[in-house]
């Protein structure tokens, strides 16, 4: 994170934030918050950051220093992320996602509702409308994943090179929530990310004397691990370990903003 830091411009940002994080957790609030003055001092022109920094005071308990990040990142978002806001999707827009925290914060506050507010809760009125007119699917629609955790990538690469094609583990993981979060935005209402290991498919092929290589035994082995209860909902809590297998939380991994 010093490395990243040193080096600046939106990532060195990011990186003060999740150090901030970490020294709040060791009890060192004074090196925490030196981090979170040089964020300010950074200027970065982003708004993500300073969202994060937000979303931080808020979970600490802090509304007051929340509201100071929020209405920083809200000065940061672009003319054409606030446009997206009036869309008919604006409700996904990465700038209600701002203005939604800002609002919550407030509320904690016991602020009075403001313009912003009131475009949040317009934003919602919308997206309440548009779900009633919608039909919904007589059965919801789900989806399973079968998918290499970081750790297991670089072994079954080795074992099966056809089935884990990549070593680069950031790219699988930012092209499979990529395409997850397409899924929900086209109707998939409930995404399951089943992990597997190398062990596993080596212990269920023996058990079965099937092929490894096979969609259909991969697939039986997906029930086998979801029977055993070891399936992850996606997304997951904010404040869960990511899917992915990297341990960190899911909003600071693979759940992190991605701003247009």
């Amino acid at each position: 994170m010093t490395r990243a830091i040193a080096l600046g411009g939106e990532d060195g940002a990011h990186a003060r934030v999740t150090l901030a994080e970490v020294l709040f957790d060791l009890d060192r609030a004074d090196d925490a918050w030196t981090q979170l003055d040089g964020l300010r001092r950074d200027r970065i022109d982003s708004a993500a950051p300073y969202h994060l920094a937000g979303e931080l005071m808020e979970e600490r308990g802090d509304h007051r220093q929340a509201l100071t990040w929020f209405n920083i990142a809200v000065s940061r978002l672009t003319d054409q992320e606030m446009a997206e806001l009036d869309t008919e999707l604006g409700f996904l827009s990465y700038a209600n996602n701002v203005l939604a925290g800002r609002l919550r914060v407030r509320n904690g506050l016991g602020l009075p509702a403001d313009e912003l507010d009131d475009s949040v809760q317009a934003i919602a009125d919308r997206a309440d409308e548009l779900a009633r007119t919608l039909t919904p699917p007589a059965h919801p629609r789900q989806m399973r994943i079968l998918f290499w955790p970081r750790s297991e990538i670089p072994r079954a690469h080795q074992t099966w090179p056809q089935l884990a094609e990549t070593l680069d583990a950031d790219t699988f993981a930012a092209d499979r929530e990529k395409a997850n979060r397409e899924l929900a935005e086209g109707g998939i209402s409930h995404i399951t990310m089943v992990p597997l290991t190398v062990g596993k498919l080596i212990d269920y092929t023996a058990r079965t004397g099937s092929d490894p290589t096979d969609s259909d035994t991969r697939l039986a082995c997906i029930n086998e691990i979801v029977d055993e209860g070891k399936a992850i909902t996606w997304p997951p809590a904010r404040n869960a370990s990511c899917w992915c297998g990297s341990t960190t939380k899911y909003k600071k991994c693979c759940g992190r903003p991605t701003p247009s």
